[in-house]
């Protein structure tokens, strides 16, 4: 099976002076059940090389949760996932904030955006109407936009309002979306697809 590692939110307990890391459990199951090994990272690890390294990771997807720049420690860990799949040309998969990173990684920004949380949105493209989308899930308070979108990145697909939703990096098989496979009460066929397509080397 191919080893998935993965980025995970970070959150401060208050009350027991702990910072944890924590992922929706989705995820874990999504993957297993799509042929792959998933594998958790910890955000308080700062010898990223020799940690990622001893992984041996075949792919890497970056989480949602946290707005960029709230926890520098997992900033700094996703940063390092990017140089090493970009150095070793492994895919990304990135969800929400994993998007946002990805696009930031690239030299990109995120603008705040309302309308976009905890409603259901139509992708605009044919990109999403060859995949197979209709309604997307949305739940973010920040936006990639044309105008904030990084280096060799091209927008995939977007909604009505101009706010991309899909992006993919140009020469590498990286590819992230502003949406919840996880969310979704049964994972969508086009989901499924997407997620084996970039973890497989077909985008």
């Amino acid at each position: 099976m191919k080893r998935i590692l993965i980025s995970q939110r970070r959150d401060a307990i208050p009350g027991r002076k702990e910072e944890r890391d924590a992922t929706d459990t989705r995820i874990g199951k999504i993957l297993f059940e799509l042929g792959f090994l998933p594998i958790f990272l910890c955000s308080d690890i700062v010898e990223h090389d020799r940690y990622l390294s001893a992984l041996q990771p075949d792919g890497f997807l970056l989480g949602s949760g946290n707005d960029l720049g709230e926890f520098p420690q997992r900033d700094s860990l996703e940063e390092s996932m990017l140089n090493y799949a970009r150095l070793a040309c492994l895919p990304v998969f990135a969800i929400c904030r994993g998007a946002q990173m990805l696009n930031q990684f690239q030299g990109g920004t995120v603008r705040p955006v309302t309308g976009h949380v905890a409603t259901r949105l139509r992708l605009v493209g044919p990109w999403a109407a060859d995949l197979g989308y209709s309604e997307i899930n949305s739940y973010h308070n920040f936006a990639i936009t044309p105008e904030t979108l990084g280096h060799d990145l091209r927008a995939l697909a977007s909604t009505a309002d101009g706010v991309i939703k899909a992006i993919q990096h140009r020469t590498l098989p990286w590819l992230g979306i502003m949406w919840h496979p996880e969310r979704e009460p049964e994972l969508l066929r086009a989901d499924a697809r997407l997620i084996t397509r970039v973890f497989d080397r077909e985008i």
